[in-house]
């Protein structure tokens, strides 16, 4: 994951799940994304050790000690995007133990393979019928055709997190020009045009799900003014269950969560279509923890254990 000491220790999933791994007694490691190597032949991790405080809190130990990637058990990749070429190759090196060695170990939350092949914006693609109307393009003139076409659409780059770079721009909009242009750096790279969803003002649905199950949800509400509803952002976060349709959404692409090794997803749903499928670092558990009065990192340990051991 990402620089430990920058991280929010009161919101962060990955702290919240590390904490409990410390807590049963396990073993843990923080491994910095650029700390992955290739030495002699073999991929080399210098990760620091995690402990537990007397306070409950985990002490990271800035002193690195040398690991092999099938040293460990469980192997989470939760660094944050934005999904770029050093990104990609930590997957490439990540994965070679387990093709070249053969090796059982580690289990990856998530599979580098997977999550390489499967990017959150386009991995809704493979779902045409359950997601907005939905365009990627970098061309000026299509751009613009699909913008006067639907009146008002989302506009989102590719390799983003929490939000960031994401606008509308409507045909009456006299800045759309230039969103457009900062967006696609001056029309140099492809982004995902979508039709704009009125009732995303009644929320954005997050659905965790642990090995293709929901078992968790929350939806955050835009505050007033804004379209955007992460928490970050200043979105609310409200209880709220899954509707039928909702349910049907998480058991279509549960197969395909399966097949590619995803044990750790959040989805995103609003108006009851799919929008986003999280693969790479999914968030929201400290929310359902607040919201339920729950401890969904426990369930996701026992969950995890069970599949490990069967």
């Amino acid at each position: 994951m990402d620089n430990f000491e920058k991280i929010n220790k009161k919101t962060d999933s990955s702290y919240l799940l590390a904490k409990e791994s410390l807590i049963r007694n396990f073993p843990t490691f923080h491994l910095h994304p650029d700390n992955v190597h290739i030495c002699e032949n073999e991929v080399i991790l210098n990760c620091s050790i995690l402990t537990l405080t007397k306070k409950n809190e985990i002490f990271f130990n800035e002193q690195k000690i040398k690991k092999k990637v099938n040293d460990f058990d469980f192997f989470f990749i939760r660094q944050d995007p934005p999904f770029n070429m050093n990104y990609v190759t930590n997957t490439y090196l990540l994965e070679l133990v387990k093709k070249s060695e053969n090796s059982e170990k580690p289990f990856f939350i998530n599979s580098p393979t997977g999550i390489r092949n499967f990017t959150e914006k386009i991995f809704p693609l493979y779902f045409k019928n359950i997601i907005p109307k939905t365009y990627i393009t970098k061309n000026e003139k299509l751009i613009k055709r699909i913008v006067s076409q639907y009146g008002k659409v989302v506009v989102k780059p590719l390799y983003n997190k929490g939000g960031t770079g994401v606008d509308i721009v409507s045909s009456d909009n006299t800045q759309g020009t230039e969103i457009l242009k900062r967006i696609t750096k001056n029309f140099n790279e492809q982004i995902i045009l979508q039709e704009f969803l009125m009732k995303v003002q009644k929320g954005d649905k997050r659905v965790i799900l642990f090995d293709g199950e929901p078992v968790g949800c929350v939806n955050r509400v835009p505050k007033k003014g804004s379209f955007k509803a992460n928490l970050h952002l200043g979105g609310i976060a409200e209880k709220t269950t899954l509707s039928n349709k909702e349910e049907a959404i998480c058991k279509k692409i549960r197969p395909y969560l399966l097949e590619n090794n995803f044990f750790f997803v959040g989805i995103d749903i609003i108006d009851e279509k799919l929008t986003e499928i999280n693969v790479t670092s999914p968030t929201g558990l400290v929310q359902i923890n607040q919201l339920y009065k729950t401890q969904i990192e426990k369930k996701f340990w026992d969950s995890l254990i069970k599949k490990f051991s069967d």
